[in-house]
This record gives structure tokens, sequence and C-alpha cells, in this order.
């Protein structure tokens, strides 16, 4: 399958994949038939080696694909954004069965889910999941909540506990197949935006699962889990930075057609001054991510630059997506205008990959030098 353009993959996103967000938001499902078409485009081999039947793109030439889809419906971008980064855990430390999925993946034909989000604790250390040695196997209990495309996933990346110590080595990860018996897949799960996306809650009490479906060594759940956590929050800035370029688009098209007192909004000093502050953050934010993705690409470390993106570029989407509202007026509150599904899908990102928090603590150490 030949590589498609940015200008393609703008309008299959911005065209074709628009048509269906009224269905979309209504049902809360993307159809079937464009899973299919995003597929047939090339939306999920973007960055898979060509091994695998990816195209093998670099982070820096993904972005503008990426910004691309995240300027479209919520759910095309989570299509793109999460397919594009999650085959890396199974590349990096999947057994060769494991490894083989990531074709599948690339063509839309396999599915898998990544979990590492409960209720009952937070991630990375405190995992309230278990798992405890059952002869040559595991027995797996807990649950995880917020997992994106469950609804639909083939396999779930799993990452639970396998001692009580709460240390770096304390997880282990494993690809557990959808139909392992005992593991209970509830799609009932709402959110307020980012609809399609099916999300859902994961339960296993005492599932049995074999010790071949162990993702990695024991112990190394913490690294498969951080396998891909700087890329997926260079990824993720770059989505915001796609919605909000959308949010801007929106704002401008609005003020240049609404007219009051004779003439349009857009020759407001105001309404001049908002269009402004949004074009300079969308662009501080577009830069950020792209030297994030050139220090990736070069091989250097990135985690402080990907923080700092995702930092900056969470609050950027905060300011652009308020500012759009307030161009748009009472208009912009109605579901017939676009700025009113965007606001609420730009609010996922404030809990997606670690919250405004946690990218604060990774900055502020790294300037520290801790």
């Amino acid at each position: 399958m030949s590589q498609p353009t940015v200008e393609e993959f703008a309008r299959f996103f911005l065209e074709e994949y628009e048509l269906a967000s009224g269905p979309i938001e209504e049902s809360d499902e993307i159809p079937g038939e464009l899973l299919k078409r995003a597929a047939e485009v090339g939306s999920y081999r973007l960055t898979v080696p060509a091994e695998f039947g990816g195209y093998g793109l670099s982070v820096s030439d993904y972005l503008p694909y990426l910004e691309a889809a995240a300027r479209g419906h919520g759910s095309g971008r989570m299509l793109v954004h999460l397919t594009n980064g999650v085959w890396r855990p199974l590349s990096m430390f999947g057994s060769a069965d494991q490894r083989d999925l990531i074709t599948g993946m690339a063509s839309g034909d396999v599915v898998v889910a990544f979990c590492l989000t409960e209720k009952a604790g937070g991630t990375g250390r405190d995992m309230h999941s278990v798992a405890r040695r059952d002869g040559t196997g595991w027995r797996i209990s807990g649950e995880k909540h917020l997992i994106t495309f469950a609804d639909r996933a083939d396999h779930f990346i799993l990452v639970v506990a396998t001692d009580d110590r709460r240390a770096r080595d304390s997880l282990t990860a494993f690809l557990v197949p959808r139909d392992t018996e005992g593991l209970e897949v509830d799609a009932t799960q709402r959110t307020m935006g980012l609809h399609g996306t099916g999300h859902a809650w994961l339960r296993y009490q005492d599932i049995e699962v074999a010790d071949e479906h162990r993702l990695g060594a024991l112990g190394q759940g913490l690294e498969v889990a951080l396998s891909f956590l700087d890329y997926s929050r260079v990824s993720l800035s770059n989505c915001m930075v796609g919605l909000a370029q959308r949010a801007l688009d929106e704002a401008v098209a609005f003020a240049k057609r609404r007219v009051t007192f004779g003439e349009p909004i857009a020759s407001r000093q105001a309404v001049q001054g908002h269009i402004a502050e949004m074009h300079a953050d969308v662009n501080a934010g577009r830069g950020l991510v792209r030297e994030a993705a050139r220090l990736c690409d070069a091989g250097e470390d990135y985690t402080a630059a990907a923080a700092t993106a995702k930092l900056f570029c969470l609050n950027m989407v905060g300011r652009v997506t308020d500012l759009s509202l307030r161009v748009h007026g009472g208009f912009g509150y109605t579901t017939d205008a676009a700025i009113e599904r965007i606001y609420r899908d730009a609010r996922g990102f404030w809990f997606e990959e670690g919250t405004a928090e946690i990218q604060s603590l990774v900055v502020a150490r790294h300037v520290l030098g801790g």
C-alpha cells in the first residue's frame, strides 16, 4: 500500500471522517466501514517499521499526518495516535509470536489496547492489580478503567504488580487475549468528549494466564510502560496542536461571517486580539513539539522536552479552545457549532499520559538537575 500524502490524509479526516462525526457523537461508536477506510488510507502504519508492513516514518515526518487527523473528530486522532504508538512495546519486549501481531495492527486487522490506569490506585508503582504464580503460569486479579478502544481490542497489554514491594521492578506486563476465560470487558463507561473511543472497564478475578503471554521479563512492567511514554507525550502534544489549530480555524471562519452592526466581528479589535493570541499559542506549541521530535529522531534524551511540550500544550489547548468559544459567543455553546465538540474533546488531554502536575514534576527535576 502506497504512503498517502499529508494532503490526502487531511482530506480523509477533515471531509470523509468529519461527515460521520454526528453519528459517532450520537452512537458513541465508530462505524465499521469508517474503520476500514482509515486502514485503507494508511492510518495505522505510519510509524510502523517496514518489516511489519508500515511506512517507517520518523517522528518528525509523522507529525504533519497526526496533526491533520487531530484537526478532525477526536476518535480519528485517537486511532492514529494509539496505533502508531502501541506497537512499540511489542517490538521492544515481545516474543516472536507477539511481534507478529504488529503486522495485523498496521493493517487494522488486530487491535491492541494498553491498560495501566486504575480507579482504585494511581499509575506507576501504585498498582492494585496483582499477578501470582500458579504452577508454570499466573493468576491475575484486579481491574482497569478508561481503557481506550477496549470495546474492540483483540489483546490487552496489562501492567500489574507481581510482588507487594512497590519497587521499580515490582510490575510485570502481560499481553492478554480478549478471549481469556474470566476477563470481563465492560464498555459502559461514557466520557465528556472523545466519543467513539470505546473506553471501558476491565475486570478480572483469578484469571489464568500462561507465562508465554508475559510481555518482557519478570519485573520489567514499568519499562514496558515507559517504552513509549515519551513518544506518546510528543504524539499527544502534537494532537493538541492539531485540535487547537482547528479551534483557531473555526474562530476565524466564524468571525468573518458573523455580522453585527453592519460589519463582520473580525473587524473588532477585541476579536482580533483573541485571534492573535490563539495564533501565537498554536505556533509556540508546534515549535516545542517539533524540537522534542527532533531530539527523539536523533536518539537523544528527550524526556524533559516531551514533558515540556505536553505541559505547555495542555495549557495552550485550554486557552485556545476557551478563546474560540468566546469568539463564537452563544452559538458556540450549541451542538450546531463544531467548537462545542472541540471544546469537550480538548479536555480529555488533561488526563492522557500524565496530568499537567506530573509534567511539571518531570520538567522541574530536569531543570533542577534531579
